[in-house]
């Protein structure tokens, strides 16, 4: 009988990849992962796939031992605590690999000045436009999190790891949060000293962000009530959301409206209520947080257009009101609706929606993606120019899109597994990242040849992105 003992992580007593037979040896501590396999069981080298025991990922302070390809028993590990592993023949060899870290980069690319006005809505010090990606300023390699604003004349939002949350980009109103009206072409701390944030949604004229203890905070343009602090006037740094939740689990900025989501599954939304775009079956503003109706406690997703927001349940099913010009609520009507009607179609797989200006995008969980409304410039992606009042497949045959982002301007940007990232629509200033000012009514790569995209985000002629690269 062979038996292992004695690990001790997080030494590397091991280069990555190798492998060795050991005995007699204590496990004393773990940090790190640490892969054994028993040699008699497995025939050649242990498949990879799946990390090689039918799972992706390990966790730190985990032993995975398999004594068959698919097979697998997981055992945490305590510091001091001796563990034996035995087989009935042959040897047990372990390999040893380094934690992978990822460096997590911000990039946009378009429009960067508007007429002769600078914008700096890209981040990198410049008040140029773009027309494939450039890296955001600051060296910083921790971004989780990125929004680009829907306005003329946008702004940018981001989060970092540490919990820090950042802006640049046209400051009118205080938008950017930094407790001055001053643009700013780089990033810059949002005020409060707060490393909690967790999540940021950048509208027209106004930010929004949530912090981990759930409460929810708003900022710059006041008008209309947007920022749902019970007052219209504008704040240049972060005040909270009234009503006293603690539990907000996502919000969403459109053009002149908010819209949070709570872990109830409730739906809330407060500011310009045109069109019903709030959905509490009233037109009247609001500068508090209302339910919206409909009596639903399962909502899940919320996306806030220009002037109409989406939702999904989390029966799958799609929601929209507001302003349903173009037929952007998918409801195969052109309407406008105060209260959420059923995104037609049948499907009960909907997972995430996208509002832009005239436009709506939407995945489901099959991998593939849909638009209706407008489709000004191609941007709906069906390879025509005709408007949809219901839902349509973007072209391309993909299953495999994982995030899509409906901007203004008819712009749509998209992410597939493969970390691939592409765009569609206005092709003005070069807000789609393929190198041309061209429009395209089909999906078409965004430049660079890279494959680690993982997240984007469409404003108004221009687009925000974070690349999550292995090191």
């Amino acid at each position: 009988m062979t038996t292992l003992t004695s690990i001790i992580a997080p030494t590397n007593i091991l280069t990555p990849s190798s492998s060795a037979t050991v005995t007699n040896k204590t496990i004393s501590g773990a940090n790190n992962t640490l892969t054994v396999c028993l040699a008699n069981d497995v025939s050649g080298a242990l498949p990879v796939a799946n990390g090689g025991f039918g799972q992706s990922s390990y966790t730190d302070g985990q032993l995975l031992i398999g004594n068959t390809a698919g097979s697998l028993t997981k055992t945490t590990l305590t510091a001091g605590t001796n563990i034996a592993i035995t087989n009935s023949g042959g040897s047990i060899s372990i390999a040893y690999c380094e934690p992978i870290v990822y460096n997590n980069s911000a990039w946009g690319w378009g429009r960067n000045c508007f007429s002769v006005t600078p914008i700096g809505q890209l981040g990198d010090n410049t008040a140029v436009n773009k027309s494939s990606p450039v890296s955001v300023v600051g060296g910083f390699t921790d971004w989780c999190q990125i929004s680009a604003s829907k306005a003329t004349v946008g702004h940018s939002l981001a989060i970092r790891t540490n919990g820090t949350a950042w802006a640049w980009g046209r400051n009118s109103n205080g938008k950017l949060g930094d407790n001055t009206t001053v643009d700013k072409s780089s990033p810059v701390s949002v005020v409060g000293g707060f490393t909690n944030w967790c999540q940021v949604s950048a509208g027209g004229q106004h930010s929004l962000g949530l912090r981990t203890n759930g409460t929810a905070w708003a900022w710059g343009d006041g008008s209309d009530g947007k920022l749902g602090d019970n007052t219209i006037a504008n704040k240049s740094s972060p005040v909270s959301v009234v009503g006293g939740f603690c539990d907000w689990s996502q919000v969403s900025g459109g053009y002149k409206h908010s819209l949070g989501l709570r872990t109830n599954g409730t739906l809330w939304a407060w500011g310009y209520n045109a069109q019903g775009r709030l959905g509490d079956n009233t037109t009247a503003n609001k500068s508090s947080p209302v339910s919206v109706v409909g009596g639903y406690t399962d909502w899940c997703q919320v996306s806030a257009g220009y002037a109409h927001s989406l939702g999904v349940r989390t029966n799958g099913t799609a929601w929209a009101w507001g302003c349903n010009s173009y037929g952007k609520l998918g409801d195969n009507t052109t309407v406008s609706k105060s209260s959420p009607v059923s995104v037609i179609g049948g499907f009960t797989d909907w997972c995430h929606v996208s509002g832009g200006y005239n436009q709506s995008l939407g995945l489901r969980t099959n991998g593939t993606a849909w638009s209706w409304g407008r489709n000004y410039r191609g941007v709906l992606g069906d390879n025509t120019t005709v408007d949809k009042s219901s839902p349509v497949s973007v072209i391309g045959g993909f299953t495999d899109w994982c995030q899509v982002s409906a901007g203004s301007s008819s712009l749509s940007v998209a992410v597939r597994t493969n970390g691939t990232a592409w765009a569609w629509g206005g092709g003005a200033y070069g807000a789609k990242g393929d190198n041309d000012t061209t429009n395209r009514s089909s999906p078409v790569s965004v430049v660079g040849g890279f494959t680690d995209w993982c997240q984007v985000s469409a404003g108004t002629y221009f687009s925000l992105a974070i690349r999550s690269t292995a090191t």
